[in-house]
């Protein structure tokens, strides 16, 4: 009887046990089970028209039909976009306040003084959207064709040759100080308000070599006022097969591109990370968007949360160290 007595009170137990699981379950998956069910508003640091303003919009038209719900672009420009990431930094964990956001994430801190969040902690990542490999072109009249000759310029005429920088503290900046980090070059810096007149300054011969986009630059080079030397990208690019990555060309490392990834607040629950994960990877596989990121210079991406996450880190660590190097700052 004792027997019998004791296994009922363990079953009893035992469903009670059950039942307080199950609720719990219940009230931790409600928040997220019918996410989305209203907008998402998605914050830009840059202002309307840029390559980043450009990217989001082109997947934002495929992921409003995705998600169900419509995707709200908030552009907030302005101190490396330190602006725009405090705002999602101090916005709840609900997944309806996202960043997206571009290469300065990793070097604002660095460059600007008394940033209002950490460029880790306070955000949860979610996937890395997109890139824009870099190109070094150089202007006709240099005599150099390849990497190595660059170089080889530079260090038989220190202080002689002019970089065109497109805006201070800029990737174009960065990866500008990088190379002459890495080479042992002494190649004078040329700073200008934006890259159209960057552009103009290499055009024009004011400055001799500049790192730029390819969108930027493929009309100049296909009418033979450019010459290319070597891309920042991991690979050869399809659309210049011939031209060759620096880690090619004897300088290993040297990939700084701008980027664009979609980030939400510290604790943002992972039913909400993997269901936007999950959408935007399958609209950077959709043939359009593919084509209309490609005309703009543009790699899809993709990668998992915690590829991104662990860019993130390599980023901050690299380029942190580029820039205290170079003594960098924006004030």
């Amino acid at each position: 009887m004792n027997t019998m007595r004791l296994m009922r009170c363990f079953l009893i137990a035992l469903a009670a046990c059950c039942a307080a699981a199950t609720a719990a379950q219940s009230q931790t998956a409600a928040p997220t089970s019918g996410y989305p069910s209203k907008p998402i508003r998605l914050l830009l640091g840059v202002p309307p028209g840029g390559s980043t303003d450009i990217v989001a919009r082109i997947i934002v038209v495929r992921l409003d039909a995705a998600l169900g719900q419509p995707v709200i672009i908030d552009n907030r420009g302005g101190a490396g976009g330190a602006i725009a990431s405090e705002i999602v930094a101090k916005a709840p964990p609900d997944g309806y306040t996202l960043l997206f956001a571009y290469a300065s994430h990793t070097t604002t801190p660095f460059l600007y003084k008394n940033v209002p969040y950490d460029p880790v902690k306070s955000f949860t990542p979610i996937t890395e959207v997109a890139t824009q490999p870099l190109i070094i072109t150089v202007n006709p009249s240099l005599p150099v064709k390849t990497i190595g000759e660059l170089i080889a310029y530079a260090k038989a005429n220190p202080g002689k040759l002019n970089i065109g920088i497109a805006g201070a503290g800029s990737g174009r900046h960065i990866a500008s100080e990088y190379f002459k980090q890495l080479t042992g070059t002494q190649i004078v810096p040329i700073i200008y308000k934006g890259g159209g007149p960057a552009m103009i300054g290499l055009l024009s011969g004011e400055v001799q070599l500049m790192f730029a986009s390819t969108s930027t630059a493929m009309a100049f080079i296909k009418q033979g006022k450019l010459k290319v030397i070597a891309t920042t990208s991991m690979q050869r690019l399809p659309y210049l097969p011939d031209v060759p990555t620096f880690d090619e060309g004897g300088v290993k490392g040297l990939r700084v591109s701008p980027w664009q990834g979609l980030l939400g607040p510290a604790g943002l629950p992972r039913a909400i990370v993997d269901r936007l994960y999950t959408e935007v990877v399958k609209v950077l596989r959709m043939p359009d968007v593919r084509e209309n990121l490609a005309a703009t210079g543009t790699d899809p991406l993709g990668s998992t949360p915690e590829e991104f996450a662990a860019e993130i880190d390599h980023q901050l660590d690299r380029l942190g160290k580029v820039i205290r190097a170079a003594g960098m700052r924006v004030q």
